[in-house]
């Protein structure tokens, strides 16, 4: 019996997700408890707080500035190479901070090297996930990212257990050790069967390994179920061309898929002639085979960018479909980054990512002062801290069903969320009461943790070619834009005396930027225009 085949939404695919969330938990939530190593630095080194706060400081600008860096390797190399070397450089950083006789020492290696293994092993995760799944593409992306909130109720009770058992040496080499589980569950994020990685080997595929059969396939045995004539427009290689038709059932059509409901057949037709395609060929007499391979009902069928028109009749029915090249990932750097920053979608996602960050940082900043700003005590401000992270977890797990079903369209729930944040933040600076405040800043946390879940899933929909580019590339633009946070907390703060000004315009930040996925219509006809067409259209006759 032959071994069948794990397609997309599989078991596999949950346990790739499974293991992002231990990648994510143990390189994001060790950042949530940096607190307690802030502390531990001023007592141990007797260090003032702008030197104790370096080591962090330079972490995440490393991590944020080196996506493109880590981008750019990824596209050449593959995301699972790459998160490997993080955890190795992740982990070696903690651990050498051992032995680290100042905090000089310590801003090296805990910012300059344990910050670029989070850099390489925190980023590129999330491509391997969204290739995973088609249906439940959301929830997996939720459930992978969600390791960062597991990991900020499990690293400070874990911290500061051997901070007062182990002191701060010993801590950072058990630390060290925690991190270096990122290697067995990143040897498992290995790339899909189903997505190819462009390169020579796959152009000089020899015609021999273009033949091979699949693993279930029926010969057509009907003289009238020959099929009669191929028209191409393009060029004619020894490529296969996947040709689905339909018995008389509806077709869902959309920019990127199309859905065949009921039963469909998918007519396989491989060419072995090298000689370009004249006008209409006799496939009996261009050696030609034709295999019919039954599929269950309601599969998604994506079709990758750049088409081709292919023209075929079996009997009385026509079918003309525009296919395009095998799906795949571009390994040369300098034509993904030409194609990144040609597609308006990539400055779409971008800009949403910016305003998302302007929101989250000055929120877990200065929420516990903002709070005691309007005479609640330092105890019971506390708590936002721990709501918001809980409201994040929440939104994360709990929103993926309403793209994943349908239920809303990806660049509708985008603008929903960012939209909904946008509207919190300019409704705190007018409540002072306890329960409108949490009222408010949990459904601000919900909201962040569905934003957040989104963004792999907005590369994998519509930048799909240049995924690990693009992920480095978005992060790189928001850690920059996260610059202006500071300078905007101290002004609102120091100079005009209190945070509501920042709060109204980060928040009318996020209301605009949601506002504008209602030209993700205009900006999809203005990419195609920039980089050619990636939409895939069926047309059946009789």
């Amino acid at each position: 019996m032959a071994k069948k085949e794990e397609g997309p939404d599989s078991p596999r695919s949950w346990a790739i997700a499974l293991a992002a969330c231990v990648i994510n938990t143990l390189l994001s939530g060790i950042s949530r408890a940096t607190g307690l190593f802030y502390v531990a630095l001023i007592d141990t080194y007797g260090v003032s707080r702008l030197e104790a706060n370096l080591p962090f400081t330079v972490r995440n600008v490393v991590r944020n500035l080196g996506g493109p860096l880590v981008g750019a390797i990824g596209q050449r190399y593959g995301p699972r190479d790459v998160t490997i070397v993080g955890g190795i450089f992740g982990s070696l950083g903690v651990i050498l901070c051992t032995f680290a006789p100042n905090v000089i020492w310590i801003t090296v290696l805990w910012g300059g090297v344990h910050g670029f293994g989070v850099a390489l092993g925190n980023t590129l995760f999330q491509v391997i996930v969204t290739q995973y799944f088609e249906k439940y593409r959301a929830t997996a992306s939720g459930l992978a990212l969600s390791g960062a909130c597991l990991g900020s109720f499990v690293f400070p009770v874990l911290l500061e257990y051997m901070l007062s058992n182990y002191g701060l040496a010993g801590t950072f080499l058990v630390t060290g050790g925690l991190i270096m589980h990122v290697l067995p569950a990143a040897i498992m994020l290995k790339e899909p069967p189903w997505i190819q990685r462009a390169s020579k080997e796959k152009e000089h595929k020899k015609p021999e390994d273009l033949n091979m059969k699949p693993p279930v396939s029926k010969k057509l045995s009907k003289p009238t179920q020959v099929m009669s004539s191929i028209k191409e427009e393009g060029r004619s290689t020894n490529e296969e061309l996947s040709v689905v038709t339909v018995s008389y059932d509806k077709i869902l059509e959309s920019s990127t898929d199309f859905s065949v409901k009921k039963e469909e057949k998918e007519l396989n037709f491989r060419r072995n002639s090298n000689k370009k395609s004249n006008g209409f060929d006799n496939p009996a007499y261009a050696g030609s085979s034709v295999e019919l391979n039954e599929k269950k009902s309601d599969q998604i069928v994506e079709e990758p960018t750049r088409p081709r028109l292919r023209t075929v009749s079996i009997g009385e029915v026509s079918v003309t479909i525009k296919i395009t090249q095998d799906q795949h990932q571009e390994t040369s750097i300098y034509k993904g980054m030409a194609k990144l920053f040609r597609d308006p979608m990539f400055h779409m996602i971008s800009l949403s990512l910016g305003a998302f960050a302007m929101l989250f940082d000055p929120a877990i900043t200065v929420i516990v002062d903002y709070i005691m700003d309007k005479g609640l005590t330092e105890d019971v401000a506390k708590y936002f801290i721990s709501m918001l992270s809980l409201g994040d977890l929440v939104g994360r797990l709990g929103f993926g069903w309403v793209t994943d079903r349908k239920y809303m369209s990806i660049p509708n729930f985008m603008m929903l969320i960012q939209v909904i944040q946008g509207i919190c933040f300019l409704l705190i600076p007018l409540f002072n009461g306890f329960d409108t405040l949490m009222s408010v800043m949990v459904i601000y946390g919900v909201m962040s943790g569905a934003n957040l879940v989104m963004f792999p899933i907005l590369v994998g929909k519509y930048l799909q070619s240049v995924q690990s580019l693009a992920i480095g590339f978005i992060a790189f633009f928001s850690g920059v834009l996260s610059f202006a946070v500071p300078p905007l907390i101290g002004y609102f703060r120091d100079q005009v005396g209190s945070y509501d000004g920042m709060f109204c315009i980060t928040g009318g930040l996020s209301l605009v930027t949601g506002l504008l996925w209602l030209t993700e219509p205009l900006l999809l006809k203005l990419g195609e225009k920039l980089n050619g067409p990636t939409s895939t259209s069926l047309i059946i006759s009789t």
